[in-house]
């Protein structure tokens, strides 16, 4: 018997066929803080972090911080303080997740919102099903996945970085924030 040669031509255009990626802008930066903090004044409060607020962020969350420095706007409402609007990434799989998190005065989740997705799957993280979970969650909750956060099964890891980032955003509200 002999092998055709020809008939492994189809197989090897298959293997080194590139991976497409899927990225997603679902929404801008503006749309975002409407969404969270509907008809209220942004202003501006860049926060860069000390070596101390870093060592203690990552104490009490468990989770790394990458950056000292933080994406943060002051939220009013009606002439009173709402809260804080505040923009991170986080890596899913392989790519960036960029997202916005709303942070009400009291150090409890408002909302969040997911502005860009880049991996090929789990794109279900921006379902309003799994983002309502974190609702009202605070520096002190626990933000487990599969026990305080449901897993969404092919994104285990978009699940599981989301879920640290926003750990880890509202112990930054606890820890330079208040």
């Amino acid at each position: 018997m002999t092998l055709d040669i020809r008939w492994l031509a189809p197989a090897a255009m298959a293997l080194s066929a590139p991976v497409i990626s899927i990225a997603a802008q679902y929404m801008s930066i503006e749309q975002a803080r409407m969404l969270i903090f509907p008809n209220a004044q942004f202003e501006p409060a860049p926060v860069t972090l000390s070596a101390d607020q870093i060592k203690r962020i990552e104490q009490q969350s468990g989770v790394k911080v990458h950056s000292p420095q933080q994406q943060v706007w002051r939220v009013t409402s009606a002439g009173k303080f709402a809260g804080w609007f505040i923009i991170d990434q986080v890596i899913g799989k392989h790519e960036p997740i960029t997202y916005a998190v709303g942070i009400k005065p009291d150090g409890t989740l408002h909302q969040f919102q997911i502005i860009e997705y880049r991996e090929n799957f789990g794109s279900q993280v921006r379902y309003v099903e799994w983002r309502d979970q974190f609702v009202g969650k605070h520096a002190g909750s626990a933000l487990r996945l599969d026990s305080d956060i449901v897993n969404i099964s092919g994104a285990t890891l978009s699940c599981q970085h989301i879920t640290e980032g926003i750990k880890r955003l509202l112990t930054l509200h606890a820890v330079a924030l208040r």
